[in-house]
C-alpha cells in the first residue's frame, strides 16, 4: 500500500509539473473578429396604434480598432414561429449599418416597432450582424413587438 501511495504522488507530481509547461497566455495573438447583441431578446411595449415606438440594442466586438468599423445588421428568421410568432415586415425598422467607433468595443442602434398589424399579442422579428471572411457574427436578437 505504501508504494501505491509513492507510485500515486509520484505520477500526480509528473501530471502536475508537465501541465504548467503550457503557455495560455495568447491575449495579443489575432483572432478573428466577433460581434454580436448584447441584448439576446428585447421587447417594445406600448407601441401607439398608427405610431412607432422606438430601444436601444446594444452591440459588443471582441476586439479594439484605431478605426471606424462598420457592419452590416440583417434580419434573420425566427428560431421558433410556434412560440415567437412572425411579424409583418412593415411593422419594424432598423438601420443597415453599424458604426463601432474608433478604440472602442460598443456600439448600438435604433430599432423601431411601426403600428401597421401590431396588435395586443405579441410579434416578433430577428437581426444579426452579417459574417464575412474576417467577421464572425455573434448574438442574433430577437425583437418583440406589441400594443
Amino acid at each position: 500500500m505504501k508504494k501505491f501511495r509513492i507510485l500515486y504522488l509520484l505520477g500526480l507530481l509528473v501530471v502536475l509539473a508537465t501541465a504548467c509547461e503550457t503557455d495560455n497566455n495568447e491575449f495579443d495573438a489575432d483572432r478573428t473578429t466577433i460581434v454580436g447583441f448584447t441584448d439576446k431578446s428585447k421587447n417594445i411595449n406600448s407601441i401607439p396604434e398608427g405610431g412607432s415606438k422606438s430601444t436601444t440594442v446594444n452591440v459588443f466586438v471582441n476586439d479594439v480598432s484605431s478605426e471606424d468599423r462598420t457592419f452590416n445588421v440583417i434580419e434573420v428568421p425566427i428560431e421558433d414561429p410556434v412560440t415567437n410568432p412572425p411579424t409583418d415586415a412593415g411593422n419594424y425598422s432598423f438601420p443597415s449599418t453599424l458604426v463601432i467607433p474608433a478604440n472602442s468595443r460598443v456600439g448600438e442602434i435604433e430599432v423601431t416597432g411601426i403600428d401597421v398589424t401590431i396588435t395586443d399579442e405579441r410579434s416578433y422579428f430577428s437581426i444579426a450582424i452579417e459574417g464575412s471572411a474576417n467577421v464572425v457574427s455573434g448574438t442574433k436578437s430577437v425583437i418583440g413587438l406589441r400594443n
